[in-house]
């Protein structure tokens, strides 16, 4: 009887506390309207989607060191600093936008098996499928390219070698059953839709254990631990959590000092992870654990940044945009990879003006040419353009 009355207030006391945070994150924030929340959630996709391209980006042609590790410290320092800092602050795109999916799957009220089935239907056809179609194009497209040119460089890019491949790699390569495909950006949303699998799990922890939940899922995600499905765990914690709060019913608005702190955090935060390489040699556990985990903090600062800006006329206008962000994560890469190919080849001299032009050039040229091909599919070939996009609608 003690231990239960012992429980019963620790879970009151940790309730309280919970309250006492989001009181203080909310601050004087006033409740979006629907039209408000539907606005900001399409300019936080779409704008998520660019941060991702910056990301694939990956390493400059001629850097000795991965960006993941941080600035190289003995060479090309602004550059590599530049690159590095931007890769890190866009590690919250895949926390958000699974945040944003969750929130948005457990939307039900009540009758939650068939809510579930029909949910589960809904994602094979809107994240499994177009998964299937994009990664059988560009395997056959990649096939001929090795056909014809098996030294060609971008085949180096790729996840997968011609060469030497067996059956499970190639049916890897289209349905990334146990190893990402060869579109290696869809390992996001392969694991979206074996989180979308999962959810009847999900929902009995949501419902009847839901710290125990967070506490599995959060825990397994610092770690780094797979739980034995998915790629990576962060897309299934912070799907949870975005869970959590929509059946709970706690408001998703944060102030304008909120986001201020939040922003200068995790700048702060990004800035130091980019300068790791000074004092830490190498990629230790807990500076992998301090990297995911500042990933809270981001997602709380983007998420703030994203209401401040989407109700602006800039902002309306970039979410005119959000159905085309499943397009372009599927159409991004390899077209980045061969962008920066070819750009290369253009630049005049290596240097770090250079290096950093090339770097946003690639980009830009990668997301115009992404959106600009989604825009002419939907006026020309409207239904393979569904196909492709999932059935997401373009307004």
């Amino acid at each position: 009887m003690r231990t239960n009355n012992r429980q019963g207030q620790m879970i009151s006391a940790l309730t309280g506390a919970g309250r006492a945070v989001h009181a203080s994150i909310r601050g004087d924030a006033p409740a979006m309207s629907k039209d408000t929340l539907s606005l900001t959630i399409n300019f936080a996709r779409i704008s998520l989607i660019v941060g991702l391209v910056f990301l694939h980006y990956e390493w400059f042609p001629n850097a000795r060191i991965s960006p993941f590790r941080g600035l190289d410290p003995t060479q090309n320092q602004i550059a590599t600093f530049v690159q590095s800092f931007v890769l890190f602050f866009f590690f919250s795109v895949v926390p958000l936008l699974s945040m944003i999916s969750g929130w948005l799957f457990f939307s039900f009220h009540s009758d939650a098996g068939v809510a579930l089935r029909s949910r589960i239907r809904r994602r094979f056809v809107s994240l499994y499928l177009p998964l299937v179609f994009w990664n059988a194009l560009f395997l056959a497209v990649l096939l001929l390219l090795f056909q014809v040119d098996p030294a060609n460089k971008l085949l180096a890019e790729m996840n997968i070698n011609f060469g030497s491949a067996g059956p499970l790699e190639y049916v890897n390569a289209v349905f990334a059953v146990t190893e990402h495909p060869i579109g290696f950006q869809f390992w996001f949303v392969r694991d979206l839709f074996v989180t979308v699998l999962v959810s009847p799990i999900l929902w009995l922890l949501l419902t009847r254990a839901p710290l125990l939940g967070a506490v599995l899922l959060g825990g397994a995600w610092l770690i780094g631990h797979d739980l034995w499905i998915f790629f990576r765990t962060d897309v299934v914690f912070f799907f949870y959590l975005g869970a959590w709060i929509r059946l709970r019913g706690v408001p998703v608005e944060i102030g304008a000092r909120a986001t201020v702190v939040f922003l200068a955090a995790y700048v702060a935060l990004c800035a130091a992870r980019t300068l790791a390489p000074y004092v830490v040699d190498g990629d230790p556990f807990i500076l992998q654990a301090a990297t995911r985990g500042m990933r809270l903090v981001g997602v709380l600062a983007c998420w703030g940044l994203f209401q401040r800006i989407a109700p602006m006329p800039i902002g309306g206008l970039v979410a005119r945009f959000g159905g085309l962000a499943f397009f372009l994560h599927a159409a991004h890469f390899p077209l980045i990879a061969e962008v920066k190919l070819i750009l290369w080849d253009l630049v005049p001299a290596e240097t770090q003006a250079w290096m950093l032009v090339h770097y946003v050039v690639s980009v830009l040229i990668t997301v115009v040419l992404g959106i600009g091909l989604g825009l002419l599919l939907t006026r020309s070939a409207p239904k393979a353009f569904a196909l492709l996009n999932g059935g997401r609608v373009v307004a």
